[in-house]
């Protein structure tokens, strides 16, 4: 599948949410940003340049590394992962995201529905969990510089 074909997908299941995609679009063709189930939630279709290869990527900001108890803070991380189904927690300079990376080869519909839920699900939920665990965490992610979709409340700007 190229970015053409994914991002059909990725339109559709917008659609479905009943959020104009053309809303969530970010700067470069193969970027969306929405809030759903309470989580800011970043789409992002892309190529490798090395092996050519078309990938689909969901990911949701979910905490910023904290300054005290950064050893608890990613055991806790690396114990949430072994739980999750199709995503991972994975960490990026100073925040914790949660994502969901693949191939967009066999992709369809379904999966992506099922990406954007699970990543907004896992991403609000796990927030909700760590936030008051480890002093420091909570910290408002920047916002992207597009206006996004607004499924269950307002842009995170």
């Amino acid at each position: 599948m190229d970015l053409h074909q994914t991002s059909a997908l990725v339109e559709s299941c917008i659609k479905q949410l009943n959020v104009d995609p053309v809303t969530c679009r970010g700067q470069n063709p193969g970027q969306w940003s929405i809030i759903y189930k309470g989580s800011t939630v970043w789409i992002d279709v892309f190529q490798n340049t090395q092996n050519q290869s078309w990938y689909f990527q969901v990911m949701s900001p979910l905490l910023a590394v904290p300054d005290k108890n950064q050893e608890s803070f990613f055991q806790n991380a690396l114990e949430i992962n072994h739980i999750l189904y199709g995503c991972a927690i994975c960490k990026k300079d100073a925040w914790t995201y949660v994502m969901s990376l693949r191939e967009a080869a066999g992709l369809d519909q379904n999966e992506v529905s099922a990406t954007f839920d699970r990543v907004a699900f896992y991403s609000n939920d796990y927030q909700g969990k760590l936030k008051f665990k480890f002093e420091g965490s909570w910290l408002p992610k920047p916002a992207t510089p597009t206006e996004g979709g607004k499924v269950d409340g307002p842009s995170q700007k």
